[in-house]
């Protein structure tokens, strides 16, 4: 265990992640204290706060605003009909209305295998297909499941840092198109590096492959992109890299977008899980870009 200004940090029994205890996210948090959140994040990537009581959305706006603006693109213009009001009979995500920074993540019997519901089961970074990607997500656990349904992180620090000096080479600077025309037929998608240096801790990871990535890099050709996004899909799928969070209610998890990835674990029959989620950006987004490109 390590204190750090009064909060406890546990690392989870995993490649990543840590059990930050000492916090009570319904009470809006010191600046100093965020800085120290954020350095955790950095380090480890994916952190949970146990027992939390963050009944009502404003607590959790108020909690995430800490940390940068608070956006929801997903909700702009006519994309907010991709999505229900809560309490409608409709493939998850949903919102109430009441904060349009809080999307709710519904999952039930009644989606169990819908094929609308695949995409949160696939690796990704969080809106990668912005021009701004957004550096934290929070979920707050409002109902969880006896099994499944778990919420799994991939560190891509230890993916970068695996990969053979050649291939990192090559891909220094790569750039690749993300786009989500799946759900958002009417945004238009955004161009990223492949490898992005963390601005905390100056460490190199893989930026959002294999998420909403499309093609190969420019300037590649797929016969060249796809010996390499093989050995990548390889890495994450393994073991070694990965957290797979067992929810339990009163659980808030933050993540860092721009060191894991996430997805959603295997849906089990006749289990409900509901989540509500936030984000934000980090400070400066222009400051902010010019770092992770290591510019």
């Amino acid at each position: 265990m390590i204190t750090m200004n009064k909060l406890d940090v546990v690392p989870v029994d995993a490649p990543l992640g840590a059990e930050v205890r000492g916090l009570d996210a319904s009470v809006p948090p010191e600046p100093e204290r965020v800085d120290d959140l954020k350095k955790v994040l950095a380090q480890y990537g994916v952190i949970v706060l146990r027992d939390q009581h963050l009944e009502e959305e404003a607590q959790q706006v108020t909690f995430t605003s800490a940390f940068g603006e608070t956006v929801v693109p997903w909700l702009h213009g006519g994309e907010r009909n991709t999505f229900a009001k809560i309490g409608e009979l409709s493939p998850r995500p949903a919102y109430t209305g009441v904060h349009p920074s809080c999307v709710y993540w519904v999952n039930g019997p009644q989606y169990y295998d819908r094929p609308d519901d695949g995409y949160a089961q696939d690796w990704h970074s969080d809106v990668s297909y912005l021009q701004n990607p957004l550096a934290y997500s929070f979920l707050y656990a409002l109902e969880t499941t006896g099994e499944g349904y778990e919420t799994w992180f991939n560190d891509q620090y230890a993916v970068y840092e695996t990969l053979d000096e050649e291939t990192r080479r090559r891909l220094a600077r790569a750039s690749i198109s993300h786009d989500f025309k799946e759900a958002f037929p009417n945004m238009s998608g955004a161009l990223h590096r492949i490898i992005w240096k963390h601005p905390i801790s100056g460490r190199k990871a893989v930026f959002g492959i294999p998420g909403y990535d499309h093609g190969a890099p420019v300037g590649w050709t797929m016969a060249e992109w796809q010996p390499v996004l093989d050995h990548l899909w390889a890495l994450i799928e393994s073991e070694r890299f990965i957290y797979k969070h067992q929810w339990r209610k009163g659980d808030l998890l933050i993540w860092d977008n721009r060191c894991v990835l996430h997805r959603r674990g295997p849906q089990v029959k006749g289990q409900t899980r509901i989540l509500r989620r936030t984000v934000a950006d980090d400070g400066d987004v222009q400051a902010l870009r010019q770092r992770l490109l290591g510019l």
